[in-house]
């Protein structure tokens, strides 16, 4: 009945004046260098922050803050982690002006080091910065929020050196955070806040669920965010000699309970303006295959002797690393597929660079002999293998553009940042095999 209710009562919602427009060519400086980083997710300096590396990109801001060559910082969404931000005067599910400034407020505190960092980088004047909103700092749509991240930089209310848009286009770059190519994260209404605010089903799980079970008292509740896609850690907590205990199979159970909860609770929006625009039809039938899924996965998770001893160790362990490697393809390949679609737009046959984060998973494909796609993974510590215990080993990845000449296309170098002192090393793909070929003929 809730889910009828909810499917056939979509919430409609009003788009309201806090907005950010999209970036066009006749925004962008043509020919200069740029840097894309992506998906920081700096937090409040809690547990729940993710975000460690502050002396590194310090040192990477200065780097090339020291370098006289107009440099253009793209960060390309899910800087701010504004979901895992909690305040004692501040509810968890406030979503106003003030919460957004706020909680801004509280991340820049945490993190002084790369904050100061980006003020001296701004202060050269040839310099520019490029906030892209994800769907982790969408908050960022808010003006008070903006005016708090200008404040604190030390930029005027109209100065062009800092900048927010929903999305980038010119001199032979496409760029978006990537999460409207996501059903977990996709909005509505993209380019701005709405009335009521809308709560995507991704923020929604970070805010009812991931946070609560970070809260546990339990060793692997701290890698929860980190393992990338989310899905694995309960075939790892059903499948792992490792994880098998008691705490930590409450922990996935209580996992399970709480995404059952989500899922069935979530609302599906309409604009006001389109009452055709739906998400019914991309995300509930996804949806009830999740929660069929959980269901599964939490009858198993109880600990039943007699299950268990249906299935051994190994079929267990065959299974989670078949669903792993499942999920890896589909959570890499999404976002190329999106892509490549776009680039076969005749519009955009002058784009050679799509650049995409969110995944948190670095990525180089081309697209065809002319367009590559490109993912610049995050700055966050990401477990690929809980088996092994095996981290993400090139942790600090970033795309350096430039011209060989006004008008060309654009040069791109994936380099890894190693620290003050070294020079920065080219990316490696170490996930091949994990990944299927995509064929993106344009």
């Amino acid at each position: 009945m809730l889910l009828t209710r909810r499917r056939l009562h979509p919430v409609r919602l009003r788009p309201t004046g806090e907005t950010t427009p999209p970036i066009g060519p006749d925004d962008v400086r043509p020919g200069i260098r740029r840097l894309v980083i992506s998906d920081l997710h700096m937090g409040a300096g809690d547990r729940l922050d993710d975000f460690t590396a502050d002396s590194e990109l310090a040192a990477l801001l200065h780097h090339y803050a020291a370098d006289p060559t107009p440099t253009e910082l793209i960060l390309a969404g899910d800087t701010f982690e504004f979901l895992q931000v909690r305040l004692p005067d501040v509810p968890d599910l406030e979503w106003s002006p003030r919460a957004a400034a706020r909680r801004l407020e509280a991340i820049l505190r945490a993190h002084p080091e790369p904050t100061a960092a980006l003020r001296v980088f701004l202060a050269q004047p040839d310099n520019q910065v490029t906030v892209i909103i994800g769907n982790h700092d969408f908050e960022l749509h808010y003006a008070s929020a903006k005016q708090t991240l200008r404040r604190t930089l030390g930029v005027g209310p109209d100065d062009p050196r800092l900048r927010f848009g929903i999305y980038y286009e010119g001199d032979g770059i496409f760029l978006v955070h990537g999460n409207q190519y996501d059903r977990w994260n996709r909005f509505v209404h993209f380019g701005g806040i709405c009335e009521p605010f809308e709560v995507v089903l991704g923020t929604r799980l970070i805010r009812e669920a991931i946070n609560l079970l970070e809260d546990e008292p339990v060793d692997v509740a701290t890698l929860i965010d980190n393992i990338k896609p989310l899905s694995a850690i309960f075939w790892y907590a059903l499948s792992l000699p490792t994880l098998r205990n008691q705490a930590t199979r409450r922990l996935a159970a209580r996992g399970l309970v709480l995404l059952i909860s989500v899922l069935l609770r979530h609302t599906t929006y309409v604009l006001d303006a389109d009452p055709r625009q739906q998400t019914r039809r991309s995300l509930w039938k996804p949806m009830y295959r999740q929660v069929a899924l959980a269901a599964t996965l939490l009858g198993r998770a109880a600990g039943v002797r007699q299950q268990f001893s249906l299935f051994s160790g190994a079929v267990f362990q065959r299974e989670a690393e078949r669903q792993m490697r499942r999920s890896v393809r589909v959570f890499g390949n999404t976002s190329v597929r999106s892509v490549a679609r776009i680039a076969r737009d005749p519009r955009y046959r002058s784009i050679s660079l799509f650049i995409c984060g969110h995944t948190h998973l670095a990525q180089i494909v081309a697209l065809n002999e002319r367009q590559v796609y490109i993912n610049t993974g995050t700055w966050t510590d990401v477990i690929v293998d809980v088996a092994a215990s095996q981290r993400q080993r090139q942790r600090f990845p970033y795309l350096e553009v430039t011209y060989p000449a006004p008008g060309s296309p654009p040069n791109w170098r994936l380099l890894v940042w190693r620290g003050a002192g070294h020079p920065p090393s080219p990316w490696r793909d170490e996930r091949a095999p994990m990944l299927e070929k995509v064929e993106c003929p344009v």
